[in-house]
């Protein structure tokens, strides 16, 4: 299976809504709801990592693994940075198919109404090989495997297809470092990926 690497830059301009993204502000429909984790009995937002408006990606999917429309939205406990797959609440996925045209762009404010948001980052796509590790670069993929070894496997995810892979890196207002410089991988199962169901998704990081 190929994977896709995703070519992160920070934008000359505001990206338009739609746009493919990893940061920022997410573009969602009418009525979504922001994904929560429940810490002793306190909701707490999650972080919006990316999107991928699956039309961008779908021409370098060469195993037509994803939906080929609509948007893929990923969401993680950045506060925490949990890193097993046991942590159920860790991480969401949320895919909509629908009007891209009709999304706006979702902002959270801190108490003074300034967005708590990072940057947004734009994202080209290139085909890479499976497990492709640059060493000039941050490597966040869509599918394939992971680009490091694993230290520890969990069988609650044998089987289960990578969907993204986040790197550590850094930008001009953020710095984000999984354990040791690691990755952090979002896991579905190929048959409910097939279904368009990302309602179960595991994480896990990777760490050489």
């Amino acid at each position: 299976m190929n994977s896709i690497l995703l070519k992160t830059s920070a934008p000359a301009e505001k990206l338009p809504v739609g746009s493919s993204k990893l940061l920022g502000n997410p573009d969602v429909w009418e009525g979504f709801e922001w994904p929560t984790i429940l810490v002793d009995g306190e909701e707490y937002d999650l972080t919006f990592m990316c999107q991928i408006n699956c039309a961008d990606a779908a021409p370098f999917d060469k195993d037509g693994v994803l939906p080929k429309t609509g948007m893929l939205y990923f969401f993680y406990d950045l506060d925490e940075m949990p890193h097993e797959p046991s942590n159920l609440d860790a991480a969401r996925v949320v895919y909509f198919d629908g009007d891209i045209s009709q999304l706006h762009e979702m902002v959270l404010t801190d108490e003074d109404g300034e967005s708590i948001a990072f940057a947004e980052q734009k994202i080209d796509f290139e085909c890479v090989e499976e497990g492709y590790l640059s060493d000039s670069e941050p490597t966040h993929l869509l599918l394939g495997t992971p680009s490091l070894d694993y230290g520890t496997w969990y069988e609650c995810i044998d089987g289960w297809q990578m969907l993204l892979q986040i790197d550590s890196f850094e930008t001009e207002d953020a710095m984000i470092n999984f354990t040791d410089e690691g990755v952090l991988c979002f896991y579905a199962e190929p048959d409910k990926i097939k279904k368009l169901d990302f309602s179960d998704v595991r994480i896990m990081q990777i760490y050489s």
